[in-house]
């Protein structure tokens, strides 16, 4: 009995905790457009940049880019667009363990079944 007291006891903290920890959330989602991650292939011959909303938000292809085979090109250039988009998720996670303090709430939503 004096166990389950206690823990209600811990509640308000807890609650506490967890309104900051959204504020924080909050803040770090008003950020996501204005990040970017780039991505590149052929040596920078194409680019690509991504936003923290995984929006490709520039696409660059250097005058030598353009003389290649159509097929090779868009390859290459759906590689530029995954590496930016995949630094963008990176970039994003990283964001997200800095609002909530290193909590993984991954594990968090499994957990409670999300």
């Amino acid at each position: 009995m004096f166990d389950q007291l206690k823990a209600l006891g811990q509640l308000g903290p807890m609650m506490a905790q967890a309104r900051q920890m959204q504020a924080r959330m909050a803040q770090m989602q008003a950020t996501l457009p204005a990040l970017r991650a780039s991505g590149s292939a052929a040596g920078g011959l194409i680019a690509a940049t991504a936003s923290g909303t995984f929006e490709i938000v520039k696409l660059e292809l250097a005058p030598a880019a353009l003389q290649m085979d159509p097929e090779l090109l868009a390859d290459l250039t759906r590689g530029a667009v995954n590496q930016a988009l995949g630094n963008a998720q990176e970039l994003v996670r990283q964001k997200m363990q800095e609002a909530t303090g290193g909590l993984d709430l991954g594990a968090l939503q499994g957990m409670l079944g999300g």
